[in-house]
C-alpha cells in the first residue's frame, strides 16, 4: 500500500528526518517477520509434501501465502531509503512499486478465492473439478501480472512521467495516477473483502442450521438458545471435525478484511482531500504488512486440525432424520466404521415416518443371505426434504 501522504512528483526526491527513518524502519521489520514466516511454513511442508497438499484447496493457500511472500520482499525493499535516508526515482524504485502492487492484488484475489472455495463445499455442497482448480490458478496469476504491467505498457504517458515511482515514503503508483491507485488497487482489496464478508455470513448461518432448504425452498429459522442443540441433529463426528476445520479456514478472508481495514480508512480519508498524521500511516502500514504472519499462522493451525485420512473409518452413508418429526429430536445421526465388529444381524435404521404417528426408530434385520445390495441399501440414507443436507460426510478431500 502506498503512503497516505501526497508523493512528490517523479523524479523528485524525498528526504528522511529521525521520525521517518524510525516509522520505515518498522515496516521493514513487519515485513520481515511475515516474509520469515512463510518461508517457514513453506519449508514446513515441503518436509511432509505427501500429507501437507491432501486437500484441494492447498494450492490456493500456497498462491494467498505467494502473494504474500511478494508483498514483504516489496516492502523489505524500504531498508534502502532508510539506509540512504531518502526515497527517489530509479529502476529499483519501480520494482518495489511493481512488487507491492502484485502482492498486494494477488492477496485480495486469493483471498476471495478461498472464500468462494469454502462457499462451495459447505454451502452449495459441491467440490470444484481438478480442471476448475487449474483454470482458477492459472487465470489468477495471469490476472495479477495483467494488472501490474497494464500500467507501465499502457497508462504510462510522457506528461505524467513514470507509473511506478516514489508515493509519499516509499515508492508505488505515482499519485500522477490516482485513478489508477484505486481501481488497479484498492477497488479489488475492497472488493475481495466485501464478497468476502456477505460469502462468510452465508456459510455462517448454512453450517449452523439457520438458512436451510427444503422442498418449499430456502428459508432462515431461528432457535432459542436453549434449543439451539437441535441445529447440530443433522451432523456427526467427522462433519463437527471438518467443520472446526472449515471455521479456521474461514479466519484467512476475515483477518485479511481486518488487517485491511486500518489501512482503508486511511486511504479513505486522504482521498478526502486530508493530510493524514505519519504516525497513523504507519501504524496502519504496519498492520497491513502482517498479512503474511497472520496468514502462516493460520495455515499452521489449521492443518495441525485435519484428521490422517489413513486412520479415519470407512463409512455407509449417513442416515436423514425429518426435523418435522418431534419424535426425532435429540436423535444425531451417524456413519456406520466398517472397521467396527458390527453384527450384520442388526443394523439400526432410521424411517422416514410416513405420518406423524407412525414415524419410529427400529430395528431392520439383515439376514446373512442377505445380498450385499440389498444391504447397502437398507443402511442407505433416507431422503428428507427438511435435512437436505444429509450427503455423505465431510472429509479432507472436500477441501
Amino acid at each position: 500500500m502506498a503512503s497516505a501522504y501526497m508523493a512528490p512528483a517523479y523524479g523528485s526526491t524525498k528526504a528522511y528526518d529521525n521520525a521517518h527513518v524510525a516509522g520505515v524502519a518498522s515496516l521493514v521489520v513487519a515485513a520481515s517477520l511475515s516474509g520469515v514466516a512463510v518461508l517457514a511454513i513453506f519449508a514446513t511442508f515441503m518436509s511432509r509434501f505427501s500429507t501437507s497438499f491432501r486437500m484441494q484447496i492447498m494450492p490456493y493457500f500456497v498462491s494467498l501465502l505467494i502473494a504474500n511472500f511478494f508483498q514483504a520482499v516489496g516492502t523489505f525493499l524500504n531498508v534502502r531509503w532508510v539506509t540512504d535516508r531518502m526515497v527517489e526515482a530509479s529502476n529499483y524504485c519501480s520494482f518495489q512499486g511493481a512488487l507491492k502492487q502484485a502482492g498486494n492484488v494477488g492477496m485480495a484475489l486469493w483471498s476471495f478465492v478461498l472464500s468462494f472455495h469454502v462457499f462451495k463445499i459447505l454451502f452449495m455442497r459441491s467440490k470444484p473439478s481438478v480442471v476448475v482448480q487449474c483454470i482458477v490458478l492459472v487465470g489468477g496469476w495471469l490476472a495479477v501480472a495483467v494488472i501490474v504491467m497494464i500500467g507501465p505498457l499502457a497508462v504510462q504517458t510522457e506528461a505524467k512521467g513514470r507509473y511506478f515511482g516514489p508515493s509519499g515514503y516509499w515508492c508505488w503508483i505515482t499519485d500522477n495516477y490516482p485513478h489508477e491507485q484505486f481501481f488497479l488497487e484498492y477497488f479489488f482489496e475492497f472488493l475481495s473483502a466485501g464478497l468476502s464478508f456477505v460469502l462468510y455470513i452465508g456459510i455462517l448461518l448454512r453450517v449452523r442450521g439457520n438458512l436451510i432448504h427444503s422442498k418449499e425452498g430456502w428459508r432462515l429459522r431461528f432457535v432459542p438458545r436453549a434449543e439451539r442443540w437441535k441445529l447440530a441433529i443433522n451432523r456427526d463426528w467427522l462433519d463437527s471435525s471438518m467443520l472446526t476445520v472449515a471455521a479456521r479456514l474461514l479466519w484467512h478472508p476475515i483477518s485479511y478484511a481486518i488487517l485491511l481495514l486500518p489501512i482503508s480508512l486511511s486511504r479513505l480519508y486522504a482521498f478526502s482531500g486530508r493530510e493524514v498524521p505519519f504516525w497513523a500511516t504507519i501504524l496502519s502500514d504496519v498492520i497491513f504488512d502482517l498479512q503474511g504472519f497472520v496468514n502462516a499462522i493460520l495455515l499452521y493451525t489449521t492443518h495441525r486440525l485435519i484428521p490422517d485420512p489413513t486412520v479415519l473409518p470407512t463409512a455407509a452413508p449417513r442416515k436423514a432424520i425429518d426435523l418435522a418429526s418431534p419424535q426425532a429430536m435429540g436423535i444425531t445421526p451417524f456413519i456406520l466404521s466398517l472397521h467396527q465388529a458390527i453384527d450384520p444381524e442388526h443394523v439400526l435404521h432410521i424411517s422416514q415416518p410416513s405420518s406423524a404417528t407412525e414415524s419410529e426408530v427400529k430395528d431392520v434385520p439383515l439376514t446373512p443371505q442377505s445380498s450385499s445390495k440389498e444391504r447397502d441399501n437398507d443402511v442407505a440414507s433416507v431422503k428428507s426434504s427438511y435435512s437436505v443436507d444429509s450427503q455423505k460426510p465431510l472429509t479432507e478431500a472436500d477441501f
